[in-house]
């Protein structure tokens, strides 16, 4: 009698030595608390924190899908990608209590549309780039003191604060006050991956962002 040999070995393969192999194999579980956002915001915009890269506490990786059109030829309806869809980025931040982070975000919204003229910005000049980057659990280097390897990396293009949420606060309460941002951008791809393969992503020191024009390489997770 035959036996199906696909769910057999599958069977066999189950065990946790080979789980743990599995992930090791790949660095080990990615976990979501290795990221950091990087802002590039209009050179008009003077409030900007360069700092405030340390400040994102959450984010969303991007994602990106297809709207389809339905159509027949022979037998049932298929799907066709007619274009494609960005989902919108929503970024929060820790404030500091000089509220400088609110103080840039607003300052921005009002150069897309002062509000003593309602006037549009034209869009060239309050379009930024964004980058987001995706790090392993393990560096080079001790524990204490390290560089983490980037093993993933997105660049958003065109982007721009389509909402600055509104922010509660409460006499009964203490805790740190945080804002969040949502961002619409034109798309987004990967720049270690253009006409290379995911072997170019990450792997040392000089793929980590630098602290100001590319972020610098000091970055530790100790």
């Amino acid at each position: 009698m035959a036996t199906n040999q696909v769910s057999q070995t599958g069977i066999k393969d189950l065990d946790m030595q080979k789980f743990r192999s599995t992930l090791d194999n790949g660095g080990s579980a990615a976990k979501g608390c290795r990221f950091m956002v990087v802002i590039r915001p209009p050179q008009t915009l003077k409030s900007f924190p360069t700092d405030l890269h340390y400040l994102c506490e959450t984010a969303e990786l991007p994602g990106r899908g297809f709207g389809v059109t339905q159509a027949r030829y022979y037998g049932p309806l298929q799907m066709f990608p007619n274009n494609t869809e960005y989902q919108p980025l929503s970024l929060t931040f820790i404030c500091r209590a000089d509220s400088r982070e609110r103080r840039f975000f607003d300052d921005w919204l009002d150069y897309i549309n002062p509000v003593n003229t309602f006037n549009f910005e034209y869009p060239n000049n309050y379009y930024s780039e964004i980058d987001v980057y995706q790090y392993s659990e393990w560096g080079r280097g001790s524990q204490k003191s390290y560089t983490p390897n980037i093993t993933y990396s997105w660049k958003l293009h065109k982007a721009w604060p389509t909402l600055v949420n509104e922010q509660a606060v409460n006499w009964a309460e203490q805790d740190i006050l945080r804002l969040q941002v949502t961002f619409a951008y034109k798309y987004w791809d990967r720049p270690n991956l253009i006409g290379g393969s995911p072997d170019n992503v990450g792997g040392g020191t000089n793929d980590a962002p630098q602290q100001s024009s590319d972020l610098t390489t000091s970055i530790s997770f100790a």
